[in-house]
């Protein structure tokens, strides 16, 4: 195996073919309630006050006889590229002598402790918890080693589906509605026994069925997704979401799913609501992979493509986070690490508040691009997408809309992800968000609606942009991406 290097961007030389290998392995990082945890997501100050399931690490990892790549899933709102994950990648290097890819999703899960700092006890004060946080890198690392050293031959096996009832569990909250039903699966089976070494579901909803009055520490329909499809399946199940932002949910008495037992619709915020929903996708999961759709590979080439970008650290309030503490995360002038603090005036509704704020210009982040090769094939039978935040599906399938309102009406238009990921010819494109970072909604910048008058003459402003990075991400994000698809072909 051989490296090129191209400026930023590091390419993973395909591989002779040869027998695939995977392993799998999972470990729980359940929070201690021992302390204070707060509980990620809708708002501050909402603490744990008991258990209901265990929040997940779950890894399955694959070989193509030089190069390892291990699929993360954790239960968790996100992630940050700096420090978080550079230091579980660094971790697991210490750890092994094998060249590996560490690739880490989270769930987007809204009822785990928060590992960014935005839901602490007031917007002033940070609810991570820098000791979780310490052990948590090494489960997540632990976790990837496990997978590692339990690798035997395996047969992959790559499927889909795009039935109505997955459309009819998410909730578009914003305009333009677009979004895709679609769910995606790579299971990797034991090559002689057939038995199942690990399944990975890929389809794009918050984990918030149970909504901002919970108080118990769970995955959310995760939970239930997971133990269906080990039951269906055997191995170990893993989670990645998909193009979720703008906003895509399950939660609201819009999303109404019935219960058998009792023939009317799941109680809204419901435990059962969730149970239902995670059940129902790991049941369309485990019949994907046995359906006609599925491909399968016994031999093949892994191709992994990843670019570090610096992106524009526009919010004010992100930056005034960030000068207080409450965000823990590097900042970057010219490409150069810059955590000088300052006074800076933030106006919101005529209002202007003078506050302490990080000056640094950018963060750094990372998009991706992973492609699995078949038999003698130039076109890749899988391709994953690698987005590092909450992306607007309409960046992902096209359909990005010019409304009376916005603020940037005749910004031009990002490129549509899908216009060129289906040039690579490849069966099975998975959509992976909040890939290796969490830098919030990533929104067409023709969308971008801080400022009155609201998005489509609405009565109200929008709720993305409080929790985007800013406008400038999307063009960011989108042509880095198309950057490594192109370098695919």
């Amino acid at each position: 195996m051989k490296f090129e290097w191209c400026g930023l961007l590091t390419l993973l030389i395909v591989a002779p073919l040869a027998a695939f290998q995977a392993g799998a392995s999972k470990k729980d990082i359940t929070p201690s309630l021992d302390r204070p945890v707060f509980i990620a997501g809708f708002g501050n100050n909402r603490t744990a006050t008991e258990i209901h399931d265990p929040i997940w690490v779950r890894c399955l990892a694959i070989n193509d006889g030089e190069t390892n790549v291990a699929f993360v899933g954790v239960d968790l709102i996100g992630l940050f590229y700096e420090p978080d994950v550079i230091a579980i990648r660094q971790r697991v290097q210490q750890l092994t002598k094998k060249p590996v890819s560490v690739l880490i999703a989270s769930t987007h899960n809204h009822q785990g402790p928060d590992t960014l700092g935005l839901w602490g006890p007031t917007p002033f004060q940070t609810g991570r918890d820098e000791k979780y946080m310490a052990w948590l890198r090494e489960q997540i690392a632990q976790c990837v080693i496990e997978a590692l050293d339990k690798m035997e031959p395996a047969t992959l096996i790559f499927s889909k589906d795009d039935r109505k009832e997955l459309s009819d569990l998410q909730l578009d909250s914003r305009l333009p509605h677009v979004k895709d039903h679609t769910l995606y699966v790579l299971q990797a089976v034991n090559r002689k026994t057939g038995k199942t070494i690990g399944t990975l579901v890929n389809w794009a909803n918050h984990p918030e069925v149970l909504g901002s009055q919970n108080r118990q520490i769970t995955s959310d329909f995760c939970w239930a997704l997971y133990e269906r499809l080990e039951e269906l399946l055997g191995g170990v199940a893993v989670f990645w979401n998909g193009a979720i932002g703008g906003l895509i949910t399950p939660l609201g008495e819009e999303v109404k799913v019935y219960d058998p037992v009792t023939g009317q619709p799941a109680p809204e915020a419901s435990f059962r609501k969730a149970e239902l929903i995670g059940k129902f996708v790991a049941e369309v999961a485990a019949e994907a992979v046995k359906g006609k759709q599925a491909v399968k590979l016994e031999k093949g080439s892994l191709r992994v493509l990843l670019r570090p970008v610096f992106i524009p650290l526009q919010n004010p309030l992100f930056r005034i986070a960030a000068g207080t503490g409450v965000l823990k995360r590097a900042t970057y002038t010219k490409g150069k690490l810059d955590d000088r603090v300052g006074e800076v005036k933030l106006q919101r509704d005529g209002v202007t508040v003078t506050a302490k704020a990080i000056l640094g210009e950018d963060i750094r982040s990372e998009v991706g691009v992973v492609a699995i090769y078949g038999d003698a094939d130039r076109k890749p039978v899988a391709l994953f997408l690698l987005i590092p935040g909450e992306i607007y599906p309409e960046l992902v399938y096209g359909n990005i809309t010019r409304y009376p309102g916005a603020d940037f009406p005749d910004a031009p238009i990002e490129p549509v992800l899908m216009d060129y990921a289906r040039k690579t010819g490849a069966r099975f494109i998975f959509v992976v968000g909040l890939a290796n970072d969490e830098i919030g909604y990533i929104i067409p910048q023709c969308e971008w609606d801080e400022q009155p008058p609201w998005l489509n003459n609405a009565p109200e402003r929008p709720y993305g942009e409080v929790n985007s990075i800013g406008w400038k991400a999307a063009r960011i994000v989108n042509e880095g991406i198309v950057a490594l698809l192109k370098a695919l072909r």
